[in-house]
């Protein structure tokens, strides 16, 4: 299907706008200091306690980003308005200017053999958000991995997906196995001696010498095999696995429109 045809979007409150921001808080806390935020934001904090708690950019560069972000047209202007001064100026009413311009993707409900199955048709939301952002979905069925679109995709799973149901993606996490060719390469080392251990055992006729260098080249080769499986950098969300995990956990909590 066309993902014009499957993604619904509605306008956005600025409740919604704060849970999107705090989401967004929580996962930049796991990602890049592995622990929960010690404050969670509110319609009350202000704009310099948020972006000096979630690094973000000076004012302007800010709203700039947050149009692309939200899909949004807004002026420097009305950015200033909400973000100057920054001890003065409160995440509320950057919420509420959000709010007044921007939607956001819901899920349709679908009918499934005369059904509704909400489980389903978050999945082909998913699906659509990430054909939209150019993915090949043709071969994506419920039990695809969520590896490697997690990786490739990822701006597409921390944003669009994680807003469909804002805080109920599990904790983020980041595995690059690229940082494990170090053992590859120790292993190869240890399979270098292979060749002396077949001669001495040539010589003694015993096949006992060559039982740890053999071993080691079976490591090898199965490691190797391991890492080009897997290899580079991974982005993982909890004990999510395959697309039928997120589209039954996003479908929990996510607002449906039938």
């Amino acid at each position: 299907m066309n993902s014009d045809q499957m993604i619904l979007k509605v306008p956005v409150t600025a409740e919604y706008v704060l849970s999107v921001f705090q989401d967004q808080h929580r996962q930049i806390f796991l990602l890049e200091h592995d622990m929960l935020p010690r404050e969670e934001l509110t319609l009350e904090t202000t704009v310099e306690e948020w972006q000096c708690q979630c690094d973000y950019l000076e004012w302007r560069p800010l709203g700039r980003a947050w149009n692309d972000a939200w899909g949004i047209d807004l002026t420097d202007k009305e950015w200033r308005e909400v973000l100057k001064p920054e001890r003065k100026k409160t995440l509320g009413g950057v919420c509420e200017l959000i709010a007044r311009h921007a939607s956001a993707p819901v899920i349709r409900e679908e009918t499934f053999f005369g059904k509704p199955c909400r489980p389903a048709s978050a999945f082909l939301t998913i699906r659509a958000l990430l054909q939209e952002a150019g993915a090949d979905v043709s071969e994506i069925a419920p039990s695809t991995p969520l590896i490697p679109y997690t990786n490739q995709f990822a701006d597409t799973f921390q944003w669009n997906i994680a807003n469909l149901a804002p805080g109920t993606l599990p904790r983020p996490s980041i595995l690059n196995w690229d940082c494990y060719r170090g053992v590859d390469i120790s292993l190869l080392w240890m399979t270098g001696t292979l060749p002396f251990a077949a001669m001495f055992s040539l010589f003694s006729r015993s096949l006992w010498p060559l039982l740890f260098p053999g071993g080691f080249l079976l490591l090898f080769l199965l490691f190797r095999a391991e890492l080009h499986r897997r290899g580079g950098r991974q982005l993982q969300f909890g004990n999510l696995r395959t697309f039928r995990d997120l589209s039954e956990l996003i479908a929990t909590r996510a607002t449906f429109q039938v």
